[in-house]
């Protein structure tokens, strides 16, 4: 039986619109960073292909980013998606990465500087995309023709060292299923002896305004959570007008942390009265103080002059008693030397007791007679207050009138 040429038509169509995958290339993470415009608009992969994985374990590992493949040649440049999708699958399959970006949110983010981005093979042009795309690991790729045949190579940056790796592999062709297989196998390699397992660390803080910093890294204002490379860090807290708080982290992979802090206020103290006027307020309140005067301890030691003279008076006294002969034999109850040492020990008393008395007697006058100036009116914080000098007499037990 003939089948018409128009049902042929239809079941044609309806056969390709059920299995799109027959009429057009499926692509993947490819991009064709080649100069010919013409093939890459022929062979347009699909950059929105996502290979992240969504379990939640996958959260603390780093996080990988694929940038690209520099593909010069015409020749590699046709091949641009299966190398792009074999090289991220041979990260991926290391277990230790989690894919952070894929290549259309890459394009995207880095804008204007992704193709510089993609030719880089360096920290300093690697480090800038790195923190963009927020990626610990960053790998970008470069496919040509070299002496030595064909040759890809494959530069990681990481991201928790500062630090470039290069990876090369040569094969005969860029169809060489083999010359594929062994760059993804060595990228996977790279991916196992770069990565760590993230911290993550929470800092919640009491003033909102607050900058919350690791190391030379901001993470962010208040109250932030970040995922950050194990290792012993320094934490910086800091506010205007607040004392900065600092602390010493020993964060170990695949490890939550919460600090808590407390800032406390750090500005200049309240203005208020000085010294002076402190002073001044007392003295007016409680009067000058007795016990600030020289004139009452001059009066003390004169007095404790004219005791121990007193002292020394009675005992050359006792010997004055005992110099005569009181049992009637003949010879004096003391010695000569008894005697002369008598007499020093009067005149010494003599001279305490009088010299003693005079200076006491001195300082209570003074005491007594010599006015005592109060603060200065300047000074003064009493309401009303007159200030100036004032004057009042002390005795020597205290008080003034």
């Amino acid at each position: 039986m003939r089948i018409p040429a128009a049902s042929s038509v239809a079941l044609l169509a309806l056969a390709l619109w059920v299995h799109p995958a027959w009429g057009q290339d499926t692509g993947g993470l490819g991009l064709d960073l080649s100069t010919d415009t013409s093939t890459q608009e022929q062979d347009s992969p699909d950059m929105g292909l996502d290979l992240r994985d969504n379990d939640p374990k996958t959260e603390l590992m780093p996080r990988f980013v694929l940038l690209g493949l520099d593909t010069p040649e015409r020749a590699g440049a046709q091949q641009a998606s299966a190398w792009l999708k074999t090289l991220a699958r041979g990260a991926m399959s290391s277990g230790m990465v989690t894919l952070g970006a894929n290549l259309q949110d890459t394009r995207e983010r880095l804008a204007e500087g992704y193709d510089a981005a993609v030719r880089c093979t360096e920290v300093a042009c690697l480090a800038e995309p790195a923190e963009s795309l927020d990626a610990d690991l960053l790998t970008t790729a470069r496919l040509s023709l070299e002496d030595a045949g064909w040759t890809l190579r494959a530069w990681t940056y990481d991201r928790d060292r500062r630090v470039v790796h290069e990876d090369v592999v040569t094969g005969r062709n860029p169809k060489d299923a083999a010359f594929q297989k062994e760059a993804a196998t060595k990228l996977s390699n790279r991916m196992m002896a770069l990565a760590r397992p993230r911290a993550v660390l929470k800092v919640t803080v009491n003033v909102p305004q607050a900058v919350v910093k690791v190391g030379e890294r901001i993470l962010g204002v208040g109250e932030v959570e970040a995922r950050l490379p194990p290792g012993t860090a320094q934490l910086e807290v800091s506010a205007d007008e607040y004392s900065t708080f600092t602390r010493t982290l020993n964060l170990k992979p695949g490890a939550r942390e919460a600090v808590d802090v407390r800032l406390e206020i750090s500005g200049p103290a309240p203005e208020g009265p000085g010294d002076d006027a402190v002073a001044g307020v007392s003295g007016r309140k409680g009067g000058p103080s007795i016990f600030k005067r020289p004139a009452l301890y001059t009066a003390l030691a004169g007095l404790a002059a004219v005791g121990v003279g007193a002292v020394l008076g009675m005992g050359a006294k006792d010997v004055e008693s005992r110099a005569g002969d009181a049992d009637g034999d003949g010879i004096f109850d003391v010695s000569r030397k008894e005697r002369l040492d008598a007499q020093s020990q009067a005149n010494l008393a003599t001279a305490l007791i009088a010299g003693g008395g005079v200076v006491a007697a001195g300082s209570v006058v003074w005491l007594v007679v010599v006015p005592t100036r109060s603060a200065p009116k300047a000074t003064s914080l009493e309401p009303g207050g007159g200030g100036g000098a004032s004057s009042a007499l002390h005795f020597v037990v205290g008080g003034s009138f």
